[in-house]
Order: structure tokens, then sequence, then C-alpha cells
């Protein structure tokens, strides 16, 4: 299974919410580096990133433009 970033941020708080809702839809999603940023949060180029499948990418974003509006 392939992974695409979606979001990425310092803090993996700003992407709880995201995250939430995608797998409220059924989607799978992943923090990369989550717990790397909770050890070296003083490294400000260490990011959490927001993966989900490849497969589930059109959605995902029909999703997140509804979230925009």
């Amino acid at each position: 299974m392939s992974l695409t970033t979606i979001k990425k941020s310092n803090l993996a708080s700003d992407l709880i919410i995201l995250k939430g809702k995608l797998e409220s839809e059924g989607i799978t999603c992943y923090l990369k580096n989550e717990f790397t940023t909770q050890l070296m949060h003083y490294v400000p180029t260490c990011e959490v990133e927001l993966q989900v499948s490849n497969s589930d990418l059109e959605r995902v974003e029909e999703i997140m433009s509804t979230m925009q509006d």
C-alpha cells in the first residue's frame, strides 16, 4: 500500500480534527513522525505528516473541500 501525505504540521494536535473526520468517513489515516516530534519538539524541521492510502486520495480531497466551505 502506497501512502500520500495530505497535510503537515509541527504539532500532531493540529491534525487530529482532520484525522477524526476522515476516519469517521471510513478512511484509514496514519500520523508519520508523531512520536518523533513529541520527543524532539525543539527541532523546527521535524513535522508530523497525516497520510492516507493513494486509493483514498480522491475521496479525501472531496471531504477536505467540504470542510473548507
